[in-house]
């Protein structure tokens, strides 16, 4: 049975709008989350809702997430909104099923305006349902997006 996590329609909205001086960087941006949010899979820890999480499997990146992810990401950008529902009504599920990522779990993550991979990751691990998101064990697949000051991270796991 697939499971959509209900955790991507999370009410609390991350945003952290930058200064003049700072910048968002975009290099290696999926490989720096990545390495973030499985150094956090490695050690387990407990999410701000007091759930505990132990150590998760190490996630991959996967071009399929990434496209729906970059997809979304330019999508919000472009027109200027942040919702985990895309504009035409689309949700993390049709989008990911759309880049031809067939899965049986899959989750969302959505930030705006966090200047690093870093900052990002530490935003999600500080919110209960974006680190449920993040630790979640039967999660394998990442995809990141990034467009401005928008990020995206699609969490997956196949149909085999």
């Amino acid at each position: 049975m697939k499971t959509l996590l209900a955790l991507l329609a999370c009410t609390a909205t991350l945003t952290w709008w930058p200064n003049n001086t700072d910048t968002i960087t975009k290099p290696d941006s999926a490989e720096a989350v990545l390495d973030a949010v499985n150094s956090l899979r490695a050690t387990g820890c407990k999410c701000p809702d007091g759930k505990r999480y132990g150590p998760a499997p190490a996630l991959r990146l996967d071009k399929h997430l990434t496209e729906a992810a970059q997809a979304h990401a330019d999508d919000m950008f472009r027109r200027k909104y942040f919702s985990h529902r895309g504009r035409g009504g689309s949700e993390v599920s049709d989008r990911v099923q759309r880049a031809g990522y067939r899965w049986v779990i899959v989750g969302e993550n959505i930030a705006q305006g966090y200047p690093t991979a870093e900052a990002v990751v530490r935003a999600w691990r500080t919110s209960a349902d974006h680190c449920s998101n993040l630790m979640e064990p039967a999660f394998r697949d990442m995809g990141l997006g990034l467009a401005g000051p928008y990020w995206v991270q699609n969490l997956g796991a196949r149909e085999w």
